[in-house]
């Protein structure tokens, strides 16, 4: 794995190192190189020791991180200018090499080879770079699906959850991962923000359905970026019927000015609901000040909950929730006809899941 705030650099020497059998992963920032030591666990990681300016030294901290999570990888540093004092500090973390720049790929290789050779596996050579997040933000990687949400009376399509993908070849084209990138970088409600104008200026239902989105609580910090996106000429389509899910990944801030947010885009005719509804931060304390019209029963307790007794109980009560507060429920994970008649059965208004469709163009 080659990691440099140059991506000039990191592409130059992984062309250098390609060779059937290798693959050679490139990162250009601190937070993407953490993820992929964990998702790659890597031989060997090549790193500059500087990332972010003259005075920062990622690359020595970057050492620790890597020893707390691959054990067996080897670190070699790089740098144009390294005093004793910090080979000696880089060395006592535990990097095995250090490489003055500018060095040949043929000493890289070398040094790689005396550290611990690579084992080559079969089939051709793969060059992995992980995009910067800024890079993905500001170009046409992010895309939406959608999937349906259906009425469970009589099948028929209420509405479609927005759902976000990323055109990589590198791991950030798993949602979930993408969105742990982002969190490192303390760039979720960026994310968010992008991801949700996308998908306002895409829906386009053939019958006028209700659009849901997801939005993490720190969304609605935002306050005029978030009324900026949803006032959009090209969001004013979708506006009228959407729902915005308030995900539970973290505590909505009690503060004055989030709830005035709420407020002003509740005057826009957007709905709300609390999406996972009971799976981690719970907002059921905010559900008066929200004054949610969904609760969407996460498929934690969704899928084939007929089936456990507890599950049936925990939806019960959900059940029970909706009604005393005036929302309608929406059971998530049906994959089969059997969970889709008892969440029928219990008064459930909608139900979502691959039973129903999976997520894809309208």
């Amino acid at each position: 794995m080659l990691l440099d705030d140059e991506p000039a650099v990191t592409e130059g020497l992984a062309l250098g190192l390609e060779q059937d059998g290798r693959t050679v992963v490139t990162c250009n920032d601190l937070e993407s190189a953490e993820l992929a030591l964990i998702w790659y666990k890597p031989s060997h990681v090549v790193t500059d020791v500087r990332l972010s300016g003259p005075f920062a030294f990622e690359g020595l901290d970057f050492i620790r991180y890597a020893k707390r999570h691959s054990v067996d990888t080897k670190i070699i540093l790089m740098t144009g200018n390294a005093s004793e004092a910090m080979q000696l500090e880089a060395s006592q973390r535990g990097a095995v090499s250090f490489l003055h720049k500018p060095f040949t790929i043929d000493e890289l290789a070398t040094v790689i080879d005396l550290t611990t050779p690579i084992a080559l596996s079969d089939g051709p050579a793969e060059l992995v770079r992980i995009p910067m997040l800024e890079e993905i933000l500001a170009s046409d990687q992010l895309y939406p699906v959608f999937q349906p949400i259906v009425e469970l009376s009589d099948h028929q399509v209420y509405g479609y959850e927005a759902l976000t993908r990323c055109r990589s070849e590198s791991p950030l084209a798993n949602p979930a991962r993408l969105f742990e990138y982002a969190a490192r970088k303390q760039r979720v409600a960026d994310l968010e923000l992008t991801c949700l104008a996308q998908s306002l200026e895409v829906f386009d239902p053939p019958n006028g359905q209700t659009l849901f989105v997801n939005l993490h609580p720190a969304v609605f910090a935002q306050g005029k970026k978030l009324l900026d996106v949803l006032k959009m000429p090209e969001s004013q389509r979708a506006v009228d019927n959407l729902v915005l899910e308030i995900t539970e990944q973290a505590a909505l801030l009690d503060e004055p000015s989030v709830f005035h947010t709420i407020d002003q885009i509740r005057d826009l005719g957007v709905r709300f609901a609390f999406d996972d509804f009971g799976v981690a931060y719970s907002h059921l304390p905010m559900i008066d000040r929200v004054r949610p019209s969904f609760l969407k029963i996460s498929q934690d307790f969704g899928t084939r909950f007929e089936t456990n007794p507890t599950r049936v109980k925990i939806v019960t009560n959900f059940r029970s929730i909706a009604h005393d507060f005036g929302c309608d429920l929406i059971l998530e994970g049906i994959e089969d006809a059997s969970t889709a008649e008892a969440a029928k059965s219990l008064g459930i208004r909608c139900g979502q899941g691959y039973l129903f469709g999976r997520p894809g163009k309208i």
